[in-house]
């Protein structure tokens, strides 16, 4: 398995070698956090370095994002679709209607003069509808992790898909909400396991392959199919990154 670092709210993936004499950290084109460390360098060093890169780690990760900007932004035009819990829903574009953004169970319908600040409308759709669904979706898996946080939050994470944060809080991208349930389960059960084990150890590992022994081909899936650059990822939007 490979050694990783929880810091921050962030992953490290860690390389060690033989060859190497002093410590390096880099960001790849995907988003994907590298500590690159001489083979001898005592675990507690390791974590003290990484956490003084982490200003510079999130303002690389910041500008990767901008870059990205809304190249995967849908025109929000009748007809294309949008993924929710892995099922695409069309979007129709109507004259009239109460609100900015309604879900009727089948159709997306947008009004039309809403159409300038749709994405916003889509988040914020994706925030308030998700945010129960995930809190009720944790819960169910709580007797299997042995883990209850004391709050779930669905907000905007940037390129994390969750997060676990300070005095047991859960926070999850609402751009979960696109992906089938059995991927948003492996980000779930993820981060639940750490409120008990927070980084990435042995015992981590251990505790993720008995309550969900196919992660890793959750996992995959999710990096191959999935972008966290996309505004609104639908079942088109595919991913080159992790």
């Amino acid at each position: 398995m490979n050694e990783t670092l929880h810091i921050g709210d962030l992953d490290f993936e860690v390389r060690r070698s033989t060859r190497r004499r002093t410590l390096g950290l880099t960001v790849d084109r995907a988003g994907e956090l590298v500590v690159h460390a001489p083979e001898d360098t005592q675990q507690a060093d390791l974590e003290k370095w990484v956490e003084s890169k982490l200003l510079w780690v999130h303002r690389k990760l910041l500008l990767k994002e901008e870059q990205a900007g809304l190249s995967h932004q849908l025109e929000f035009v009748s007809g294309e679709t949008i993924s929710y819990l892995g099922r695409n829903y069309r979007l129709k574009v109507v004259d009239r209607q109460d609100k900015p953004l309604h879900f009727d169970g089948q159709w997306f319908l947008l009004r039309k003069k809403d159409r300038s600040r749709a994405v916003e409308l889509f988040r914020q759709w994706f925030i308030d509808t998700g945010t129960a669904w995930v809190q009720k979706r944790v819960k169910a898996w709580e007797p299997k992790t042995g883990t209850s946080p004391s709050r779930v939050v669905v907000d905007d994470l940037g390129f994390r898909w969750g997060s676990c944060g300070k005095n047991e809080v859960l926070y999850f991208n609402w751009r979960l909400l696109q992906m089938p349930v059995r991927l948003v389960d492996y980000v779930l059960v993820h981060e639940m396991i750490h409120l008990t084990e927070r980084n990435h150890t042995k015992q981590f590992w251990q505790v993720l392959e008995r309550v969900l022994p196919d992660w890793q081909a959750r996992k995959r899936q999710i990096e191959s199919d999935w972008s966290l650059h996309a505004a609104l990822g639908t079942a088109d939007a595919k991913r080159g990154e992790g």
